[in-house]
């Protein structure tokens, strides 16, 4: 059997990481491209690039890999991040293949796949598009109350787009553009916390995680960096608060971003719903660490 379940985050609340620091190759990894990055019990979720398999892959911290995963029904265009979040049948993998170098896309698609004890995962499609038209981007923002955002791949200036929810049934689903973010860099990767406290991107080098409970692009963002990573493309939060990321190249490779500071933050009202985590962040993490210049939206 090959169950996986979602790892869930628990107080108190990481509010600064060290450098990621080279943990693991993976050996006989079918591919050694990571587009995204999922962290589940006792393991993660990876997948390929534009036109590589339509599967995930499963493999643990040690670097054993454990698994293909292959997922019906699905294609594989241009997948570009994957994450993981409660669902209606337990647990669901989200796999967003949103690559689009040439911006001719008129829709892009985001896998829903429920994750079962089957060695091959069914899927639906979630057909996805932009008000403003075609983007390239890499980042799925999966948030636990059913909400998505993604984050387009921009040097300039990242634009965030966001859904209350996705439906699966043929229809398009039209993401309306949220704000634009000034970070010096293009977003490669995202994730959330699984309690949706923290937010947490990432380009090539460097990265910045913001307060998600009361979500609030224009505070001032905590930085994160990424050393030694010949193209990384990934980013997830583990359930202690720390962040992995995984490195595409000659070899894959596994990294992590160890907490270096916790606290406990309370607030009224925050957005996170009641249990483990639930109503941090008020303030966002503004003042926790100096951050880049942003342009926040509507």
């Amino acid at each position: 059997m090959l169950w996986i379940h979602l790892a869930y985050a628990a107080n108190p609340t990481c509010t600064e990481w060290e450098p990621s620091q080279l943990v693991t190759n993976v050996a006989d990894m079918p591919s050694s491209e990571s587009s995204g990055l999922a962290v589940v019990s006792g393991g993660f979720l990876t997948i390929d690039d534009a036109g590589g398999d339509a599967s995930m892959y499963r493999f643990d911290a040690a670097g054993e890999f454990l698994a293909t995963i292959p997922v019906e029904g699905a294609t594989n265009t241009d997948w570009e991040d994957v994450a993981a979040t409660p669902c209606d049948e337990g647990s669901c993998a989200w796999i967003a293949d949103i690559g689009d170098n040439d911006e001719n896309r008129a829709t892009v698609t985001i896998w829903r796949v429920p994750i079962t004890n089957q060695m091959t995962f069914s899927s639906a499609g979630c057909v996805v598009s932009y008000e403003d038209g075609p983007h390239d981007a890499e980042a799925l923002l999966a948030f636990a109350d059913g909400s998505f955002r993604i984050v387009a791949k921009d040097p300039d200036e990242a634009k965030v787009y966001y859904i209350d929810a996705l439906v699966c049934d043929g229809s398009t689903n039209v993401f309306t553009k949220e704000t634009e973010l000034v970070l010096g860099a293009s977003v490669t990767g995202g994730s959330v916390s699984a309690d949706g406290s923290l937010v947490a991107l990432r380009s090539l080098e460097t990265g910045w995680v913001f307060g998600g409970c009361a979500l609030d692009w224009a505070a001032t963002p905590v930085d994160l960096l990424f050393v030694g990573e010949l193209q990384g493309e990934s980013v997830a939060f583990d359930d202690d608060g720390s962040l992995w990321s995984s490195s595409e190249g000659d070899k894959f490779e596994l990294h992590q971003l160890e907490c270096v500071t916790s606290e406990t933050l309370e607030c009224e009202d925050c957005g996170c719903g009641s249990g483990a985590g639930g109503g941090l962040f008020a303030v966002g993490l503004a003042g926790l660490a100096l951050g880049r210049r942003r342009r926040p939206g509507r």
